[in-house]
């Protein structure tokens, strides 16, 4: 008993979906880069606002973004050493809280505003 199976319409979807990745990616990454700027001035700002101490933080906050074989990714917050060491008005230490808002939530507002674009970036492939 044998059995016979046409795979030819999946080797061309396949095909097809390596076509679009070359287009959809720099779209994917253009989007990515504007969110991380995005989140960038938000933590600026909310570690600005936080008085002096806040705004020697604010200007060490940046992000980096890889590219891996997975997609990118991104990291975003103050960079270590000096006035970044600071970190601890967004955790708070033995004698105080917080006096930063966690930066999750600047990150996450910026994906959310993200989630549409992506949305059409998949639509839009054929």
């Amino acid at each position: 008993m044998s059995a016979d199976a046409d795979f030819s319409q999946m080797r061309a979807l396949a095909f097809d979906l390596g076509k679009a990745q070359a287009s959809v990616f720099p779209k994917f990454r253009a989007i990515v880069q504007k969110t991380m700027v995005d989140t960038k001035k938000d933590m600026r700002a909310e570690a600005a606002a936080a008085g002096q101490a806040g705004s020697l933080l604010s200007s060490t906050i940046s992000y980096e973004t890889k590219e891996t074989a997975g997609g990118v990714n991104a990291i975003i917050g103050p960079v270590e050493g000096g006035a970044g060491s600071m970190a601890f008005l967004y955790y708070g230490n033995s004698k105080s809280g917080p006096v930063i808002k966690d930066p999750l939530f600047a990150l996450q507002r910026n994906v959310d505003k993200a989630i549409p674009f992506f949305e059409k970036i998949l639509g839009d492939i054929p």
